[in-house]
């Protein structure tokens, strides 16, 4: 019986042990920090909030929201993201679909999140109604007229898919919206012109910067096609900046512009 006893109280000695060291190990865990849960804002930094949270672990944490980060702002900057609703912002808002990032606020237009490579043309034509240009900065700056003539040209033409680039931009709809508004639907998006292009690379560190917010394709440096004609086989384009001109076949970047 005494042996019975022993080898009892020895068993709970183990078990209330265990338990002990059970306990302790939970206590131990270390509780996440109140920047591991969003709480990365000071009351200095919520100064127009209208939406904030505290810390549970630190007052002086905060986690908040302006207006317009919750509903998007009505006006246009350079290297805010636009949404299908036509309200933009700086960052990303949860539940707005973006369809494209502002690149020149004063003639209000915005670039695509897609972009492809194309020719600009596979033959060698001068289109009738279209100017040359020697020099791209004295010429047309409206690339919206510009792809419309060559869709105009290859159409009454009989030569539809002869002129890619400025087709793919007319045909294009942003791929993150299943209902297209009128706005922004097919047929609206277009080639942007050299002048319109060199914008765009003048603001391509702040356009980027949203293009990656969205998860969507940044602007490369080079070659990039416009919608603005040279000669009858060659096209103007813009490679790191600088503006050139290339034979119409060759493949480049071709990135669809909205204005809004």
């Amino acid at each position: 019986m005494k042996k019975n006893l022993l080898i009892a109280g020895a068993m709970l000695l183990i078990m209330t042990a265990f338990s002990v060291n059970k306990v302790q190990a939970q206590t131990c865990v270390m509780p996440p920090s109140c920047d591991d849960l969003g709480y990365t804002m000071t009351e200095a930094d919520c100064g127009n909030a209208v939406k904030f949270l505290k810390c549970p672990h630190d007052q002086s944490k905060m986690f908040c929201l302006s207006q317009e980060e919750i509903e998007g702002d009505t006006v246009a900057h350079v290297g805010d993201i636009m949404y299908s609703d036509k309200t933009f912002s700086t960052e990303l808002i949860k539940g707005k679909t973006p369809i494209g990032v502002v690149f020149d606020d004063a003639n209000h237009l915005a670039v695509a999140l897609d972009q492809t490579s194309l020719y600009w043309s596979t033959e060698r034509v001068d289109i009738p109604t279209l100017e040359n240009c020697g020099e791209p900065s004295s010429c047309s700056t409206n690339g919206k007229q510009n792809t419309a003539t060559i869709i105009a040209y290859a159409t009454s033409s009989g030569k539809t898919g002869k002129y890619p680039a400025a087709e793919y931009c007319t045909s294009y709809k942003p791929s993150t919206v299943y209902q297209d508004e009128v706005w922004y639907a097919e047929g609206q998006w277009f080639l942007p012109s050299m002048k319109e292009l060199q914008t765009l690379y003048n603001n391509k560190a702040v356009v980027n910067a949203s293009l990656q917010k969205v998860n969507a394709v940044i602007l490369f440096s080079n070659n990039y096609w416009s919608s603005t004609e040279s000669s009858n086989n060659r096209a103007w384009l813009l490679s790191s900046g600088n503006a050139s001109y290339g034979s119409k076949n060759a493949n480049l970047y071709v990135r669809p512009v909205l204005a809004f």
